[in-house]
C-alpha cells in the first residue's frame, strides 16, 4: 500500500502552483470567491460524493462480514460513471443485479456497456472476498439482457490473500489527462496485460502501438467522437450524466465530472463558475480527445469475445477490471475509449450502415471475434482525480423503493 500512495502522490510542479495562484486570483477578484467556495473550486474530490474511496476497507479487522466486499465493488470502473449495479447480501452469498434505471440510452442500446462495468464490480468484489477471509464461488447468469440478476458469488471460509491488485482498488481512476507521449513503452507491457487474461475468461486481447495501427485506431476515436456529438439523441444521453452543479453532484454521487477531465488546473478551476450547456461540453470533449488524449496514448488495448452474450461481456469487464488494477499497481495510466463501440452499438440498434463495425473488423483482422472494449494506456504525467460513488449502503436491493 505504501509503494502505491508513493507512486501516486508527487510533489506539486512550479507551472502547476503558478496555474493553482493565477486562478486563484481571478477567482477571487470580481466578487466570485463565494461562489467559487459554493461551486467546490478549492475541494475537489472531497465531500459525501467522495467518502466511499476513503471508507472501502474500514471493516477490514472487524469480524467476516459481506459489506466490505460491497465497498470494494463500488469502485470499479464503469461506463459514464452510471454505477448501474444493486446487491442482494445475505452471510453467505451476494447477488448482483443490473440497475436497468441507469441504462445510458442511446449511448448504450444493446447494454454492453452495462454488462461489461457489472464485470468489472464483480471482479473487485472477488479481490476483497479473498482479502477478508472468503473463498469465492463466481456464478455469471446466462440469458436475455433484460434479466436483471446477472450474478451471484457465493462465499465459503478461506485463507486470507491480500494481492497487489487488492491494494490498488482505492488508487485505480481513469487517467483523461496527456500522458509522457515522449516515453517508449517497455515491450513487457504488452504481456503484463496479457497474463491479467485467467484460463475460462474466453477474452482476447488486441495490441495497437506499433504505427500505422495505432493511428488508425486514433483516428477512428476521434470520427467516433463526431458521429456522436452530431448525433442529438447520442449527445443527450451523454450529456445528462454530466454532474456540474456541485449540490447536484453530492446528492447524486455519480456521473462525469470536470474535475475527473484531466483538465488543467484553471480550466478546472473557471469551469466550475459557470454553466456548462451541452454544445460547449461536446465541443470540449472533441478537443480532448482529438489534440490530448489520442496523440499522447502509447498504445491502444482492445478486448475481444466469440459472443456478445451477458455473461461473456461480463468477463471482459473483470479482464478490464484487473488490468486498470495491474497498472495502478505499476505506475500506468489507463482510460477506456468506447466512442467506436457506442457507435457499432448505435448504427445496430438503428439499423444505420455498419460504418464503425466495418472499419473495427478491418482494423482488427479477428473474423470470428467481436471487439467490445477500447481503451488507451501510457506514462501518467499529472495524478488522475477521483469520480464520485453512491456508497454500499444506498446500493443495497433493500435500500431501493419499489412502487
Amino acid at each position: 500500500m505504501d509503494n502505491l500512495e508513493a507512486k501516486t502522490q508527487s510533489p506539486i510542479s512550479r507551472r502547476t502552483f503558478l496555474k493553482a495562484a493565477l486562478a486563484g486570483a481571478v477567482l477571487v477578484s470580481g466578487g466570485t470567491v463565494w461562489k467559487a467556495i459554493d461551486q467546490g473550486v478549492f475541494s475537489a474530490g472531497k465531500g459525501p460524493a467522495y467518502e466511499a474511496w476513503r471508507d472501502w476497507d474500514a471493516a477490514m479487522d472487524a469480524a467476516p462480514h459481506p459489506m466490505p466486499l460491497i465497498r470494494a465493488a463500488i469502485l470499479a470502473a464503469n461506463a459514464h460513471n452510471s454505477q448501474p449495479w444493486l446487491f442482494r447480501v445475505t452471510d453467505d452469498t451476494i447477488d448482483l443485479y443490473a440497475d436497468i434505471s441507469r441504462n445510458l440510452g442511446s449511448m448504450d442500446p444493446l447494454l454492453r456497456e452495462m454488462h461489461i462495468s457489472l464485470g468489472c464490480a464483480v471482479e473487485n468484489l472477488t479481490l476483497a472476498a479473498q482479502a477478508n477471509g472468503y473463498k469465492p464461488e463466481v456464478i455469471l447468469m446466462s440469458g436475455e439482457h433484460e434479466q436483471i440478476h446477472v450474478a451471484r458469488i457465493v462465499l465459503t471460509p478461506g485463507e486470507k490473500q491480500i494481492t497487489e491488485l487488492y491494494q490498488a482498488i482505492p488508487f485505480r481512476h481513469t487517467d483523461r489527462s496527456a500522458f509522457h507521449s515522449k516515453k517508449e513503452l517497455p515491450p513487457s507491457l504488452y504481456a503484463s496485460l496479457q497474463e491479467q487474461i485467467q484460463e475460462g475468461d474466453n477474452v482476447a486481447f488486441v495490441w495497437l502501438q506499433d504505427e500505422p495501427l495505432r493511428t488508425a485506431m486514433g483516428e477512428m476515436i476521434v470520427r467516433a467522437t463526431e458521429a456522436i456529438i452530431s448525433d442529438a439523441e447520442q449527445s443527450r444521453d451523454s450529456h445528462r450524466w454530466y454532474r456540474h452543479d456541485r449540490e447536484v453532484l453530492h446528492a447524486m454521487k455519480d456521473g462525469t465530472t470536470l474535475d475527473a477531465t484531466g483538465s488543467p488546473v484553471l480550466t478546472r478551476a473557471i469551469g466550475k463558475l459557470f454553466p456548462v450547456s451541452e454544445a460547449t461540453s461536446n465541443q470540449y470533449w472533441l478537443k480532448s480527445t482529438r489534440d490530448t488524449q489520442v496523440p499522447t496514448a502509447g498504445a491502444f488495448g482492445g478486448l475481444l469475445v466469440q459472443s456478445r452474450d451477458r455473461a461473456s461481456l461480463m468477463r471482459v469487464g473483470q479482464v478490464f477490471q484487473r488490468m486498470h488494477l495491474w497498472a495502478a499497481a505499476n505506475g500506468w495510466a489507463i482510460q477506456p475509449m468506447n466512442q467506436p463501440n457506442e457507435r457499432m452499438d448505435r448504427e445496430q440498434a438503428s439499423k444505420l450502415t455498419p460504418h464503425f463495425r466495418e472499419a473495427m473488423e478491418k482494423l482488427i483482422e479477428r473474423p470470428t471475434w467481436h471487439q467490445v472494449f477500447t481503451f488507451r494506456i501510457g506514462y501518467p504525467a499529472n495524478h488522475a482525480m477521483p469520480s464520485p460513488r453512491r456508497p454500499a449502503e444506498e446500493v443495497l436491493w433493500k435500500s431501493i423503493t419499489h412502487n
